[in-house]
């Protein structure tokens, strides 16, 4: 028998016809012609080099060949419904792999915080964290789950993906003290375009005016003076760190620094306008129980380590 041409549902009907005792039963079965399953039974016998049934005008019964093959057909369709049964308790329970998308700064603190908690709770989940600041193809880098933040300006790129809120995260204007010191003057918005602003950029947004809030959540632009721009937080923070300027953060990510006096808040009767943090993925249509799963955990748990 030749493989390369095998006709696999010819199998399935020599089985059928086997296990219903004839080609009517069998048709009846299927809602096939009988003629169409004759046929196709033929076939496969001129194929195999052998006949596989006796044929007779009250019963049929299976030749020494028909015998082995129909064994053969019995396990195929065994290993395709456990195959199916494997898909359908993927789909309800937590299990799998899942490559998963986010920001380098979000990725550190999750792993920290987050991540312990989530295998701990689902031990069938085995993940891969994409820590980076790029926008990934999800078909070509097979992604299941992307966490991206909107920024200060609340803007993303266009995307087809479904996006889901997952929290709000407060902005704060810090500087070490060294360059706070080295500040005459800086209370009113005004002042910062005397200064150096290091700036975070996202990726494919181009930079402008900065963007604020005042105390009665009134929206600002001030010009400022950058001299620093990056569209990775961290470095954001290490030159702030430096002593190279006033920069506007995320909490999360400078709350230690600010506890341990390595940077001060300034400017605090303004603020950066909150960032997003979107939770996306290809379709609800499909998707695994495991990354459902992860979707949900972050949606509950990402607000409490980023706000």
């Amino acid at each position: 028998m030749q493989n390369s041409t095998l006709n696999w549902n010819d199998l399935f009907l020599f089985s059928q016809v086997v296990e219903h005792g004839g080609f009517t039963m069998a048709g009846d079965v299927l809602g096939l012609p009988k003629s169409r399953i004759s046929r196709r039974i033929a076939a496969l016998e001129q194929q195999a080099g052998t006949r596989l049934l006796h044929r007779s005008s009250r019963k049929l019964s299976l030749t020494d060949a028909g015998i082995a093959l129909h064994e053969h057909c019995l396990n195929m369709l065994s290993e395709a419904q456990a195959g199916l049964e494997a898909l359908q308790v993927r789909q309800s329970e937590p299990t799998g792999q899942l490559r998963v998308s986010m920001p380098v700064e979000l990725a550190v603190v999750f792993s920290a915080s987050l991540l312990p908690r989530f295998m701990a709770a689902y031990p069938g989940i085995r993940l891969t964290i994409l820590a980076t600041n790029r926008s990934l193809d999800l078909v070509e880098d097979r992604i299941d789950v992307v966490v991206r933040g909107l920024g200060v300006d609340n803007r993303l790129e266009a995307s087809s993906l479904v996006q889901t809120h997952a929290c709000t995260t407060e902005w704060v204007m810090v500087s070490s003290p060294t360059y706070r010191s080295t500040i005459s003057k800086l209370d009113e918005p005004e002042d910062l375009s005397s200064v150096q602003y290091l700036s975070y950029v996202p990726n494919k947004q181009a930079a402008g005016p900065l963007k604020l809030l005042t105390a009665d959540d009134r929206a600002i632009t001030v010009q400022t003076n950058v001299r620093l721009e990056s569209n990775d937080l961290a470095v954001i923070k290490q030159a702030a760190l430096g002593g190279l300027g006033i920069a506007g953060l995320p909490l999360y990510l400078c709350r230690d620094d600010l506890a341990a006096g390595r940077l001060v808040r300034v400017l605090t009767s303004l603020r950066p306008r909150s960032g997003q943090l979107l939770v996306m993925f290809p379709s609800r249509r499909g998707m695994s129980a495991a990354a459902r799963t992860l979707v949900e955990f972050l949606k509950a748990n990402l607000g409490k380590v980023v706000t």
